[in-house]
């Protein structure tokens, strides 16, 4: 279940472009594989605020027995990770070292799991003897999510099993939530920690209630953070499952107006990285590198839908467009007329 979808947002330079499109990538195969799921929960961009600091999660998967964690990052070229976990990607014709994004995943971690004890009482409810339960020990488990396009170069004394391909993200958190089903049996003599049946609902309310949009962010009236104005029923069965069918979004009298991105800027060779391209035509539309002379296909997906999207010529500009949110957008403007 989808429960919060990505921010809307006004996008600066190229580097922010690039990452909201692997956000939206990887938003995209969740919600195609966890839609309809009632026992996975899916927040896309929430961010806390607590004490003057903030934390902002790109994508969190609530489950009956803990949290995961995704980061995703634009890596359209290579990417190395040495043996000491030191992060570098090629870019511009060199390496260009990265800071780990397993650390800033492991640092949202704790913050997460601290701001959740801070309202424990409100969220979890007390054990046998009136013992209140905690989130300390309730796992959250990391990943990071790299572009499909990316080539990760993995360090030979480490498989890094926490990063991976944004298309393979589903299946890996579907093979952790199935081992802990495994242990979760009354003939388990470690049993994991688990949910009751009331408590995610609760987390889930809390989640969309104390979300805090940066400043930055402009949020439309499609993609606001919903108010819950109907109580969350439950399934009376060990399974957890949350209805969240009647959300209220709130009107905004004069509707916010989220800027045109030209996304021009952000268009390089997969291969070499330069900017040197122009759009041809064989059987779709690709751009062609003068420095290389490599091809790159052309893959853009909605950021509002997730559906692909189109690639439409005008002359000598070329525009990527959504026909269900009949949305269009320039994407690249060649500098001659070439031959489609």
């Amino acid at each position: 279940m989808i429960v919060k979808e990505l921010d809307s947002l006004e996008l600066g330079d190229k580097f922010e472009q690039a990452g909201y499109s692997a956000e939206s990538q990887l938003a995209f195969y969740l919600k195609r594989e966890f839609k309809d799921d009632p026992q996975i929960f899916v927040f896309n961009h929430l961010r806390l605020e607590k004490a003057g600091d903030a934390c902002q999660i790109d994508h969190l998967v609530l489950h009956p027995y803990g949290i995961i964690i995704i980061e995703s990052k634009s890596v359209t070229t290579r990417l190395e990770v040495n043996e000491l976990g030191e992060w570098k990607r090629w870019f511009n014709n060199g390496w260009q070292g990265i800071p780990s994004p397993v650390l800033q995943a492991q640092r949202q971690s704790k913050f997460l799991k601290n701001y959740l004890e801070d309202h424990v009482e409100k969220l979890l409810n007390t054990m046998l003897f009136g013992k209140q339960a905690h989130f300390i020990k309730m796992p959250i488990d990391l990943f990071v999510a790299i572009s499909d396009s990316g080539i990760i170069n993995r360090p030979k004394n480490s498989k890094l099993d926490s990063v991976s391909k944004a298309d393979q993200i589903p299946d890996k958190i579907k093979a952790i939530i199935a081992e802990y089903r495994k242990k979760d049996s009354l003939l388990s003599l470690t049993p994991p920690y688990a949910f009751d049946k009331n408590e995610i609902p609760k987390i889930c309310e809390f989640f969309l209630t104390h979300h805090q949009p940066a400043k930055t962010k402009i949020a439309s009236p499609e993609k606001s953070t919903p108010v819950i104005t109907e109580k969350i029923e439950l399934i009376p069965q060990k399974s957890i499952s949350v209805s969240l069918n009647k959300i209220h979004k709130p009107e905004f009298k004069n509707k916010p107006v989220v800027k045109k991105i030209n996304i021009n800027s952000q268009n390089t060779c997969s291969h070499c990285q330069n900017q040197n391209l122009s759009i041809l035509y064989g059987h779709s539309y690709y751009f062609k590198c003068h420095n290389c002379n490599k091809n790159t296909a052309i893959k853009n997906i909605c950021s509002q839908c997730g559906n692909p999207e189109k690639t439409r010529k005008s002359g000598l500009q070329f525009f990527t467009e959504c026909q269900k949110c009949e949305t269009s957008r320039l994407l690249h403007t060649n500098s001659s007329i070439t031959t489609d």
